[in-house]
């Protein structure tokens, strides 16, 4: 496609200006509109774009604010943008009450708010923090736009009510002063107002506390405290504030803990009626050494006429917590268990998850079990999904048998049904994973950082976890059982929750292109009908770059995010068109629902009708909660991992690392070491040269003609670390690429 046409270009921009109205545009927003706009005209270069506007802006056709953001050089455009940005003095803006709308509200460091709409995904509407009207991060406001001039392409606006409000409960620290004053200091930052407490009997200097927020008065919250989390000084009070702040509770109620504990092992003759027997069969489980839950297991064997048989062996959690009990309305509540360095918050008591439900060595346990005949070509032959008994006979650990496909152990001492299923397993997960690549399945490889801590949860050492064959293995295995009973599911046509994965927007995908085009990123497909194919091809054409780490995350923010639905659209990442989660209901309560719809209409014939229509009617809106529940997790998870990189950096002040550039923006620059630690650098900091970002390219740009892009190589000092807010500073020594 040929370049777009110097002049036009000139004009489209200077048009697409002008239409803001006045409103300063950032370089990026422009950039967005004249593809959008100007797509069939040509190709469209962000470096052309910053050359043309560097041009109109010479004429003096255009200003450029020191933010970056564009005005017209017109009417003393700049002038009165600046005067309207003087929000000390700033003029009471006229309301436009003829619209009243409703969106949610996202507070930034500085307390100001951006209110994204109902149904949309990107913010258009600036709220000044004079005019939030007590608007909490995250929460649903009812707000009027105004006729204020505002930065780029947002529109003002002022919050006139709460609807609802994101969070009820917030954790801070108490400080009690040498007169008796006192005052809470939040942990969400976001949080600005005063809090004042109803009863502070038992409350010590330093101490956690999660408060509840009754009335929001003037600048004060009135609030109560709800639980003392324990002393800031306390071993995992850290770790606990986190989590409570994200509105998890880590303890049962008594009522379940109670119910759980009257639960035991029953294998009476009904069960095993309409179970099918396998405890003979060389079951095993393989998971990490400090696991302590067993959701699944397997055995493999190689048939006569080449196919194979991977039968694959899944807790059933179902027998225990059943349906609309006080246990399954705990689990639903919770959705998944959260996985933190030090501990892990089960989404079902302790002697479910590590006991009655886990597949542990040697001792019988309830299963469902998915039974595959699967060919060379790595396709489905057969599938059986069914109830059964199984018995495993060995508790692998992941390292024991990556030792074993390593050839430095021989496995002679195992029995030797169980070598050969592993022997079977190994060349199966080849061919599985052969068929994934070919049709579309998308390995991103993204290092994930493993945290050591010593007991007083005090971070020693951080490092890159591995993963080896035979985690790829029961990679492999899980993913084909969860296909395989959704085929078997859609077959049956019975009622079912999917996990599903939409394809990356066109907008995303075009945006990563720009990037890979400056790391020399080879791509080689249009952009408006991506398929996971071509990012496979791309992955492995690129290999060799030497920024291909930072692709893989780039492209990885390009993806959208995988949820729960019961309308099937497939699942991008993986490739796959029949996608659910079946084989983890220990600690996921999709899997448990999916199970429940394999009793109720195919393993058992007596259900009521009553009760099947209730729990199809439940489908949906249990599928919604679980998805919001799993980004709750995802977000509890990071956060912790963030404090302890703090506390980590924290004992290496003042020393050097290298890094890459994984972001960059009009205040600085983030910073990736090679220990995936992550810290921020501002603009201001760096001394070698004065850099200004452009939105346009994504770059900064300095006076000596020095560039900052991602993937830029540099040098760091790590000059500021604070665990309380999560946050890590660096300064750049050097810069280590061009």
């Amino acid at each position: 496609m040929p370049n777009f046409d110097r002049s036009k270009l000139s004009d489209a921009i200077l048009q697409v200006v002008k239409d803001e109205g006045g409103r300063p545009l950032p370089q990026f927003v422009l950039l967005k509109k004249l593809i959008a706009n100007y797509r069939d005209q040509g190709f469209i270069d962000s470096k052309d774009v910053t050359s043309v506007v560097g041009e109109l802006s010479s004429q003096k056709k255009l200003f450029v604010l020191k933010s970056g953001c564009i005005v017209l050089e017109q009417n003393g455009g700049k002038k009165n943008y600046d005067k309207n940005r003087d929000f000390k003095n700033r003029p009471k803006p006229n309301i436009d009450m003829t619209k009243t709308l409703t969106g949610t509200i996202n507070i930034n460091s500085a307390g100001n708010g951006f209110i994204t709409l109902v149904g949309e995904k990107e913010s258009k509407y600036y709220v000044h923090k004079s005019n939030l009207n007590h608007a909490q991060n995250g929460d649903t406001v009812v707000f009027n736009p105004t006729d204020f001039a505002t930065k780029g392409d947002l529109i003002d606006a002022v919050v006139s009510s709460v609807t609802e409000h994101a969070k009820g409960f917030y954790v801070g620290e108490f400080i009690l002063e040498k007169d008796g004053s006192y005052s809470v200091k939040p942990d969400d930052e976001k949080f600005t107002l005063k809090i004042t407490l109803d009863d502070i009997n038992g409350l010590v200097n330093g101490s956690k506390i999660l408060f509840k927020i009754n009335q929001y008065e003037s600048e004060t919250a009135h609030a109560t405290v709800s639980r003392v989390i324990g002393h800031k000084s306390d071993v995992g009070s850290d770790i606990l504030s986190i989590v409570y702040d994200n509105g998890v509770e880590p303890d049962f109620p008594d009522p379940v803990i109670d119910y759980a504990k009257k639960l035991t092992l029953d294998f009476d003759e009904q069960a095993k009626k309409v179970r099918k027997n396998l405890c003979d069969k060389p079951i095993i489980t393989i998971d990490p050494a400090t696991s302590k839950d067993f959701d699944d297991a397997f055995y493999c064997e190689k048939n006569p006429d080449g196919t194979f048989l991977l039968a694959v062996q899944i807790a059933d959690v179902s027998h225990y917590v059943k349906y609309n009990s006080i246990l399954d309305e705990e689990a639903l509540k919770r959705g998944c268990s959260i996985y933190l360095v030090d501990r892990v918050i089960p989404m079902l008591p302790h002697n479910l998850s590590d006991d009655l439900c886990s597949i542990n060595p040697n001792v019988e346990r309830f299963a469902l079990a998915c039974d595959m005949i699967i060919d060379q070509k790595g396709e489905f032959k057969d599938i059986k999904v069914y109830p059964c008994i199984i018995k495993s006979h060995r508790r692998f650990a992941y390292e024991e048998v990556n030792e074993y496909f390593a050839k430095k152990t021989d496995f002679s001492k195992e029995e030797q049904a169980v070598k050969q299923s592993v022997d079977v397993g190994l060349e199966l997960s080849d061919i599985l994973t052969k068929m994934k690549q070919k049709r579309g399945y998308v390995d991103f490889e993204i290092p994930e950082a493993q945290i050591i801590v010593d007991d007083k949860c005090i971070p020693t050492e951080i490092k890159v976890r591995t993963h080896g064959r035979a985690q790829k293995m029961i990679e492999d295995f899980m993913v084909a059982a969860n296909e395989a009973v959704t085929i078997y599911a859609d077959k049956k046509n019975l009622p079912f929750v999917y996990r599903i994965h939409d394809k990356p927007s066109e907008d995303r995908m075009k945006t990563f292109a720009l990037e890979a085009k400056k790391m020399n990123f080879k791509i080689s497909s249009k952009m408006d009908d991506i398929h996971g194919t071509d990012i496979s091809r791309w992955l492995e054409e690129n290999k060799d770059n030497p920024n291909i780490e930072l692709a893989r995350m780039l492209l990885l923010r390009s993806m959208a995010k995988a949820k729960y639905d019961t309308k099937n659209i497939g699942h991008f990442g993986l490739g796959s068109k029949n996608y659910t989660h079946f084989t983890s209901p220990i600690r996921r309560y999709p899997d448990l629902m999916v199970h429940r719809i394999f009793w109720q209409h195919d393993f058992l014939k007596d259900t009521p009708d009553a009760v099947k229509k209730q729990f199809a009617g439940q489908l949906q809106s249990d599928a919604e909660l679980s998805s919001k529940n799993e980004l709750t997790a995802v977000k509890c998870e990071r956060e912790v991992n963030k404090m302890k990189f703090a506390e980590y950096m924290e004992k290496h002040l003042g020393e050097k690392f290298n890094g890459f550039v994984t972001s960059l923006s009009n205040f600085g620059i983030f910073i990736q070491l090679e220990n995936l630690v992550e810290g921020f650098c501002a603009m201001r900091s760096i001394t070698s040269d004065t850099f200004q970002f452009s939105a346009t390219t994504n770059e900064a740009v300095g006076k000596t003609g020095q560039r900052i892009h991602l993937g830029s190589k540099v040098k760091i000092e790590v000059s500021n670390v604070d665990k309380n807010t999560r946050k890590i500073e660096f300064k750049i020594l050097e810069f280590l690429s061009k």
